[in-house]
């Protein structure tokens, strides 16, 4: 390797001025880098110190014969802080520096431009209290607390008169590019009501290590600092992102993240929980890297690999190609180190290597032959019982497959949480008489269900001892995941061949669950105790949004995935936003019409927005209807399918069910056509038994209604027409 040879990395604010580049000048920063990439004495590459900047680490890089590239330079480390033409640069860079703040574990970018602060303040009257009104009428946001305890929590001894200046929520919001993103969060926290201690445990103290200056390269490659800054693992991974789309999620983690996703070795299963909006997936996603990135580096990790699994296809097919542009290396080639498939797919193509015969009904198919058993069975003189037809499908699904039941010895004494209708043994006797019938039907018919898939491949995994040839297994969505299906992930990686080491790395919500299944991981066999983490802070929807959100499922008892009950607390947004719409119509017709003028009133914004726009409803009826009133409108839109990849570049308002819009996102969301007749369905509410029964049911609609507008990251709106459903808070 030669001695210039130069380790380039990117300020996070840098990717703002290299976005407002023309295409022509962004094609010679690029190659700009890529001469950086080889050393500094590359030919054609000019770097230059800035006489009288405040810092002599400072350097000018030209990119063109207008543009110029403002670079820290120490050591073998550049580091990339802004773009612009030549005299803005030199004016940006003389009055900057960098320092390395031991409380934050972080680099700091510290400018001195008076001139420019005094303007600042200028524009926001309430700092200086100077103009009279309600603003001024209002207590200092942050008056509680000294100068010393803001500044514990990071606030700089020169931003202190700004901070004292804030009235309201939005004051903070406004200036959150100044702070450091820890103290931001704190401030945040302090001004949502949470006390110093909680602000400094949760956003400061995790990052404090001893009091300690280290050396820049050391310094700029912490995990507080690779939240402003991205530094590339090989030089060819900067190229490639700045070739890319530039999403900023790929590279710039918050030091929570980073250090969940990038930890050197979890000894035994991780779980990480967390709230909508707050990078789970993501954090998945890097995690699966990381795993990665080792198997590349062992010489022995050849023939190994890293199992993705999620519960939908969709959700498997959205994250193929988010891991296609995070780390292609390990997604695109005939034999990728990381496999990403629905756990459905994956034990279908198992059994079929396994020579299993019967056919996979899966739980969205309409497969005729399986309610003709049904129909059958309970239609059969000498099996009727006194319980309902939906009921003995509910203890089916519910309890005999879920807990994996294969005898009568086991029902009879199988725990039934959760099940509203008490059931004695002489009832279970006769209920097991009809599983069994149902149970040999589909077995003569060469029909299997998922649940008896799952078994299957955890029996053939035990029996022969299969050996696979994957080193961990992520699931994401897990709390969409049954019983039978986690004890399925416990077997795809036995302890005894891995001493449990990264074995398995779980994320999921529970506030998010759409579907009926429950599972504890301490009843599937995995230990999470002592490796359960929480992400805290939503990036995606405004506190707001959030906050409505959160309201939908109050009451409502949420559980943590494993044996205990969940809690927010600590859960909240970087930036306040806009109140959620609701809006009420007489009519389906009228509703229809004041979303048609709603969804109008965005594109006259840009007409470019609309694949920033949603529409999200109960039904695929809905969903067909609102798409044919938009194109009668001349309104181009798409409806987005399950197991279709929505492309985010094709222009179009979408159009999805709320089940669909699961791990999506977009600027603007209306959540529409939530009548009570659509809300619980009403095919849904026909089929309860008990009062447990349908009040399960309708906190499962309150958690997919949570789904559907936490998707919301600028504005949420909400519609119904008629009377007011139940669930939807007015």
């Amino acid at each position: 390797m030669k001695d210039n040879v130069l380790n380039v990395s990117i300020d996070m604010g840098c990717l703002d001025s290299i976005r407002k580049l023309p295409s022509r000048t962004f094609d010679r920063f690029y190659e700009m880098v890529g001469k950086l990439n080889r050393g500094a004495d590359s030919k054609g590459l000019n770097i230059e110190s800035i006489t009288n900047a405040r810092d002599s680490s400072m350097r000018s890089i030209r990119v063109d014969q207008k543009y110029r590239a403002i670079g820290y330079k120490e050591g073998s480390d550049i580091l990339l802080l802004h773009v612009d033409d030549h005299d803005k640069a030199y004016r940006w860079a003389m009055n900057r520096t960098l320092k390395f703040n031991s409380t934050l574990n972080r680099i700091e970018i510290k400018h001195f431009e008076r001139s420019e602060l005094e303007r600042e303040d200028n524009q926001h009257s309430s700092y200086s209290g100077a103009v009279a009104g309600p603003q001024s009428a209002l207590r200092p946001l942050l008056e509680p607390y000294t100068d010393k305890e803001l500044q514990d929590l990071g606030v700089q001894s020169e931003q202190l008169i700004r901070v004292r200046g804030y009235r309201r929520d939005e004051d903070l919001e406004e200036d959150q590019k100044i702070f450091d993103i820890r103290t931001y969060e704190a401030l945040l926290s302090l001004a949502a009501g949470y006390d110093l201690e909680f602000a400094y445990e949760h956003y400061i103290l995790p990052s404090k290590e001893d009091d300690k200056t280290l050396e820049f390269a050391d310094a700029l490659r912490t995990s507080e600092s690779r939240q402003q800054f991205y530094v590339p693992d090989d030089q060819g991974e900067l190229l490639r992102f700045l070739d890319s789309d530039l999403k900023e999620w790929r590279i710039f983690l918050h030091p929570d993240q980073r250090r969940i996703a990038y930890h050197k070795g979890y000894n035994g299963p991780a779980l990480v929980r967390g709230g909508a909006g707050t990078g789970k997936t993501v954090v998945a996603m890097h995690r699966a890297k990381c795993l990665a990135d080792g198997i590349a580096s062992d010489p022995s990790g050849s023939n190994k690999r890293i199992l993705f699994t999620t519960f939908t296809s969709t959700l498997a097919n959205d994250v193929r190609q988010n891991l296609k542009a995070l780390c292609p290396e390990h997604v695109e080639s005939d034999t990728p180190t990381i496999e990403v498939i629905n756990l459905d797919r994956w034990v279908g193509k198992f059994l079929k290597q396994q020579d299993f015969e019967r056919e996979i009904v899966y739980f969205d198919s309409e497969h005729e032959k399986l309610k003709e058993i049904w129909d059958e069975i309970l239609s059969d003189p000498d099996l009727v019982v006194e319980q309902k037809n939906s009921f003995i499908k509910d203890e089916w699904a519910q309890i005999v497959q879920a807990k994996g039941i294969t005898t009568e010895r086991d029902y009879l004494t199988a725990k039934r949480t959760g099940r509203g209708t008490p059931l004695d043994r002489r009832k279970r006797k006769h209920l097991w008489s009809i599983f069994e019938a149902y149970r040999a039907r589909m077995i003569d018919e060469g029909l299997a269900e998922p649940d008896d898939a799952y078994r299957e491949a955890i029996a053939i995994l035990s029996r022969k001892r299969t050996r696979l040839p994957y080193t961990s297994v992520i699931v994401d969505e897990a709390q969409d995941m049954g019983e039978p299906a986690l004890r399925l992930v416990r077997s795809i990686v036995p302890v005894e061949e891995t001493g449990d080491k990264n074995s398995l790395f779980i994320v999921g919500d529970a506030h998010q669950r759409i579907y009926p299944r429950k599972a504890s991981m301490r009843d599937c066999g995995i230990d999470i105790v002592g490796r359960a983490k929480r992400l805290r802070l939503n990036y995606r929807t405004s506190e707001l949004t959030r906050r409505y959100a959160v309201s939908i499922l109050e009451n409502v008892p949420i559980d943590d995935l494993d044996e205990s009950l969940e809690t927010l607390a600590g859960y909240q947004s970087l930036f306040n936003g806009v109140e959620p719409i609701r809006q009420s119509s007489p009519t389906e017709t009228e509703e229809i019409r004041s979303l048609i003028k709603w969804v109008k009133s965005k594109l006259k914004l840009d007409v470019h927005l609309s694949n920033t726009i949603a529409i999200l409803v109960r039904t695929n009826r809905l969903a067909g209807r609102i798409k044919s009133e938009l194109e009668r409108e001349q309104i181009e839109c798409l409806k987005l399918e399950n197991r279709r990849t929505d492309d985010p570049n094709k222009p179009g308002v979408r159009i999805a069910t709320m089940h669909r819009a699961k791990g999506l996102e977009f600027d603007y969301v209306a959540v529409a056509m939530l009548s009570k007749d659509d809300i619980p369905p009403k095919v849904a509410l026909a089929d309860i038994v008990d009062d447990l029964a349908k009040k399960e049911l309708l906190n499962r609609e309150k958690s997919l209604l949570h789904v559907a507008c936490t998707r919301a990251r600028k504005e949420l709106r909400i519609s119904w027409n008629g009377d007011r459903p139940d669930i939807v808070i007015q």
